[in-house]
């Protein structure tokens, strides 16, 4: 009862009392309690947001070591028209936020590996683009598709010329020594299946379509030519067959 009372006179005094005094009475007793309030609702409101405005996926192009020349949102957009994404209920990825040095323990290789991980990890990857021995340490690996899996004759006749290729008995001979392909650089010429064993086309060169490189700079591109690998757990395949049929015409 006594705590009630003086709840009582304090009531009393802050109606009666000054500006300042009611001031000081808000911030001592509510301003914390509706801080918090406000940051759960504020909170909910987003997660609700997100929820219902999100878009779904329908393309996902991880671009590796690639720089963009201003214009990668109309490529975005073209590419999309020309296979039919609506992009008002879809989203579709050109990123190139892949910052990969082969072998090199720097900070941006480690962000773009543990990024790559979880995406792949994810399925969330359709394909990879990318050149010289930073794709080569990707395609060397059990990440991509074999083209001929996937293409159908018309294609395989038509890109055989582009294939990247990579010797699957010398992966298979590095495999049983323990000799991890991230960390090996004595590649074959992905361009010359006849110096193979066994040569798998994982990849196809793109780097003689102008649609790509009126966009698109490439790290070492003009000595290694541009591949691009479909993920072998990609759920766009064939969205990503259109993008090769579209930088290819």
């Amino acid at each position: 009862m006594a705590v009630m009372d003086e709840f009582r006179e304090e009531r009393e005094m802050i109606k009666h009392g000054t500006k300042e005094q009611k001031m000081q009475y808000f911030k001592d007793y509510y301003r914390t309690p509706l801080l918090i309030a406000l940051i759960i609702i504020a909170f909910c409101a987003y997660m609700i947001y997100h929820y219902f405005t999100a878009k779904e996926t329908a393309f996902y192009a991880a671009l590796l070591n690639a720089s963009s020349y201003g214009e990668d949102e109309t490529f975005t957009q073209e590419f999309a028209d020309a296979v039919g994404i609506d992009t008002d209920k879809y989203d579709v990825f050109f990123d190139i936020g892949f910052y990969y040095k082969f072998n090199s323990p720097d900070e941006d290789t480690l962000i773009t590996a543990q990024k790559l991980s979880a995406y792949t990890g994810a399925a969330s990857l359709d394909v990879m683009l990318g050149s010289g021995l930073e794709f080569a340490s990707f395609a060397n690996s059990p990440l991509f598709f074999d083209m001929r899996d996937i293409m159908t004759e018309e294609q395989i006749a038509a890109y055989e010329p582009y294939f990247y290729y990579v010797d699957e008995a010398l992966l298979e001979r590095l495999a049983l020594s323990g000799v991890d392909s991230a960390e090996f650089t004595d590649f074959p010429d992905p361009r010359h299946p006849e110096d193979m064993t066994k040569p798998v086309p994982v990849a196809i060169f793109v780097d003689s379509s102008e649609i790509l490189t009126q966009n698109f700079y490439f790290r070492n591109s003009e000595e290694n030519g541009v591949a691009l690998g479909i993920y072998s757990n990609t759920t766009h395949a064939d969205r990503a067959l259109q993008l090769i049929d579209y930088l290819l015409n």
